[in-house]
């Protein structure tokens, strides 16, 4: 199969530069990429590990009967904010990016892949660093749900790596109500992030989920 690309926008971000291209396979299939100072990030096709991973994450709570308030990271092609709209009990979605254009991208590119995410009205969009949010925000979120660069070990922007540290961890821990989940997106399994994990959390789990057309995922989980 043969691909081509066409670079549509880019902007420089603390992290690295984020570029959108256009891709159009020889079967036919097109659609939109992101990706940071060359490496890819996140395609408009492909959304199952991001709604398992909210799924995973919901199920794993201690209390589903009041109004929730989530947590995602960052927004890319709006997958994961999508799924966390999409999940029972969700009251306010608190999106941390760290690239403005990509809100604007996925008004005018990613809308029909997201069912226009963006644009609803329990969304807030904050343009920072996600470590900055998690600081700002103490014993405010319910569900954390991460899908930051390519996961921890694989990092494409190195400026991502303080996040799954033991530090990095345990101000997520501080930013969770009491009973509230963390959700860690990874391509595979992590043990030296598991490990740290268990550092900070009494309590994980780690899932694997995969889909006919989409590469296996790994999906570390954490509470109490």
């Amino acid at each position: 199969m043969q691909i081509e690309y066409s670079e549509i926008d880019r902007v420089e971000t603390p992290l690295g530069v984020l570029t959108l291209r256009h891709y159009r396979a020889s079967t036919g299939e097109e659609g939109y990429e992101i990706l940071i100072d060359g490496a890819f990030l996140m395609a408009s096709h492909g959304s199952h590990a991001e709604r398992a991973m909210a799924g995973l994450a919901h199920a794993r709570l201690a209390s589903r009967t009041r109004a929730l308030t989530v947590l995602v990271g960052g927004l890319g092609a709006g997958h994961t904010l999508r799924a966390a709209l999409d999940l029972p009990e969700v009251e306010r979605v608190i999106v941390a990016e760290i690239g403005a254009k990509v809100v604007e991208w996925n008004r005018r590119y990613f809308a029909d892949a997201n069912a226009h995410a963006v644009d609803d009205p329990r969304v807030d969009i904050v343009i920072d660093d996600l470590s900055r949010v998690i600081d700002d925000h103490p014993k405010s979120f319910d569900l954390m749900l991460l899908d930051i660069d390519n996961g921890p070990g694989w990092l494409a922007a190195p400026g991502n790596a303080g996040l799954y540290t033991t530090d990095g961890v345990l101000r997520c821990r501080r930013s969770l109500r009491p009973g509230g989940v963390l959700a860690v997106w990874c391509p595979q399994p992590n043990p030296g992030f598991e490990t740290t994990l268990h550092d900070v959390f009494p309590d994980i789990d780690v899932e694997t989920t995969s889909a006919p057309d989409e590469p296996s995922s790994t999906i570390y989980l954490a509470s109490g």
